[in-house]
């Protein structure tokens, strides 16, 4: 194994050692240990805080009005049960490295930082500023992310490389998540006397009824890159008692959202479906938006996605794909402030959020080159 594929290796290993779930997140002490590694090597280094215990680190080197960020993400998603290894701890075993966080994203970090390093000592970042900016809280509302895009001082280029388990492939975009909590009213009464009241969950039935068929008609909806847009209910809950008819009852519906949906378009197309099924009945019902993540885009023919292709090139990998990520992600947050934006980091998004996740050896080395050629190919 080369020198600093052996360096991410064992960055990798230390940054899995600090427990950052989020809830509650508590990424600080990672980046305040992130920081005093890359302040060692030279790095102009700031801990962002974005809330208590939460924080982001951003390092940089050069000065120049071209700025090239390697932006990846501090905290994880609880472990959970059913874990064979350690999940703080990294556990190699028959060429993959086992542990919450290995494939999203601590193994990205630690790659950035390892061709990062490379780079800085040996003096070949060219006229380019390199910025690390590894954020808190992506896992649920981009918090870390909103901040820097919005805070961070712009160029005359500005491009980001995310580092989402993405297996080193080159992704353009990703679909959005709007997620809507939908309340149905009807009238509560005792079960023995059904008639004298409305069941909330009957309602709710057909509704979800109409929920299936609106998804089936969502399907049809054709998109270049992305997969159709989707709607489903994910959680439902009603009743309050054996003998009780409910008068509420409610349905979380989950919607994957392509460039042209919003959260205010949508919540009028799921009130639409409501006063069809309701309106002329003793009925009323709420809707609360409670997640809003817009989906992301970038051309195909943008400078970060030739800069990628240019990397491949030099690493003598095959031409590369260009395609999109099946996963949520903060993409769209830098889009949305005006930068030039792509995806690409080692791990398969499947190994992702699951018990055992790991991430396979070779695709961690072949991370730290490709983020050594893409910083070489601006």
């Amino acid at each position: 194994m080369k020198a600093y594929s052996r360096m991410a290796v064992q960055m990798m290993k230390e940054l899995v050692k600090f427990d950052t779930s989020n809830a509650p997140g508590n990424e600080r002490p990672l980046a305040e240990y992130i920081a005093d590694i890359l302040k060692k090597e030279g790095f102009a280094v700031e801990v962002q805080k974005v809330a208590e215990n939460r924080a982001n680190v951003i390092a940089s080197i050069g000065e120049s009005e071209r700025n090239l960020i390697l932006n990846g993400h501090l905290d994880v998603v609880p472990s959970g049960s059913g874990w064979n290894t350690a999940p703080f701890r990294v556990t190699e075993k028959e060429g993959r490295f086992y542990g919450r966080g290995t494939c999203d994203m601590k193994g990205g970090l630690a790659a950035m930082m390892a061709a990062a390093i490379k780079v800085k000592r040996e003096n070949t970042l060219g006229n380019k500023n390199l910025v690390l900016a590894f954020v808190a809280d992506e896992e649920i509302h981009g918090t870390g992310t909103k901040y820097f895009a919005k805070h961070f001082k712009k160029g005359q280029q500005n491009i980001v490389v995310i580092g989402e388990p993405t297996q080193n492939e080159i992704h353009v975009a990703h679909r959005g998540v709007v997620r809507l909590r939908v309340g149905i009213y009807g009238k509560q009464c005792h079960s023995g006397r059904p008639s004298e009241g409305i069941n909330a969950l009957t309602l709710l039935g057909r509704f979800l009824v109409e929920v299936e068929e609106w998804n089936q008609r969502k399907q049809k909806l054709i998109q270049p890159i992305l997969p159709a847009p989707t709607v489903a209910a994910t959680t439902a809950t009603g009743g309050i008692k054996d003998n009780v008819i409910p008068g509420y009852a409610e349905v979380v519906l989950d919607f994957r959202t392509v460039p042209g949906d919003t959260a205010e378009k949508l919540t009028e197309e799921t009130d639409a479906v409501l006063k069809r099924i309701f309106e002329a009945e003793n009925v009323s019902w709420t809707i609360e938006k409670y997640i809003d993540v817009a989906p992301g885009m970038t051309d195909t023919r943008a400078e970060s996605v030739k800069i990628a292709q240019r990397a491949y090139g030099r690493l003598g990998w095959p031409e590369a794909e260009v395609t999109y990520f099946s996963a949520c992600c903060d993409m769209s947050c830098f889009l949305a402030e005006g930068f030039d934006a792509i995806l690409c980091g080692p791990g398969n998004l499947a190994q992702a959020h699951v018990a055992d996740e790991y991430i396979e050896k070779q695709q961690l080395e072949d991370a730290v080159d490709f983020y050594e050629n893409y910083i070489l190919s601006m």
